[in-house]
């Protein structure tokens, strides 16, 4: 969530920090694509859950970051043998390219505004060793009766943003709007992966490898 507006970033240091996250952590992916001794980067780790179901898979090289001081405090409590550090702004003080891969698991959709997209974006790319890769988890528009009236009824101007009763506010993206942000990488895998929102909504979700150039 590094690269999040204010307004959103005061949820997940609020209500959010609380929530339990439900995407599925790609581990049979990640197993296919990404070495157990690679040097791996959780962008947006939140409390930590993506890494922990690392760690306990055999992957001991990872570090994780997140722009929200109480998801990381929360993580820390939870599971002090993960490296969770507090990024509150961009970019990392990591070097370019100091990471075979960079994970993004449910971070571009916690993200509404057009530029802190492309923010994250630019980050991960420059982070991600040439060569290495980019996995990509995230929400594109949703087809159910559901989010079809969530997306009508939002004020939003970008269609697929939508508030929570709970002040979250959520993105679900056109998939060429996410491959557009990543133009220093190549789509090299795709596929889908059913799951249900913190709300307990069906839903469907896209889980990408993109190789950086």
């Amino acid at each position: 969530m590094a690269g999040t507006s204010e307004a959103a970033m005061a949820y997940w240091e609020g209500p959010g920090a609380g929530k339990t996250f439900t995407h599925p952590v790609p581990l049979d992916l990640l197993a296919r694509w990404v070495d157990p001794a690679a040097r791996i980067l959780d962008f947006g780790c939140g409390y930590g859950r993506v890494l922990r179901a690392l760690a306990d898979a055999g992957y001991r090289n990872t570090v994780g970051t997140d722009p929200s001081a109480a998801l990381v405090e929360r993580g820390r409590r939870e599971s002090p043998d993960l490296e969770l550090r507090h990024a509150p702004s961009l970019p990392l003080a990591e070097p370019d390219g100091a990471f075979d891969a960079v994970l993004l698991v449910s971070v571009l959709t916690v993200i509404p505004d057009e530029r802190d997209q492309r923010a994250v974006a630019d980050e991960v790319q420059r982070l991600c060793a040439p060569g290495g890769v980019v996995v990509l988890c995230d929400f594109p528009l949703q087809d159910s009766p559901h989010y079809r009236a969530t997306y009508a009824a939002s004020a939003h101007p970008v269609h697929g943003v939508f508030t929570r009763p709970d002040g979250g506010v959520f993105r679900h993206h056109d998939p060429a709007h996410l491959a557009a942000l990543f133009r220093r990488c190549t789509l090299e895998h795709a596929e889908p992966a059913d799951m249900t929102s913190l709300n307990g909504h069906a839903m469907r979700g896209l889980q990408w490898v993109l190789r950086r150039g």
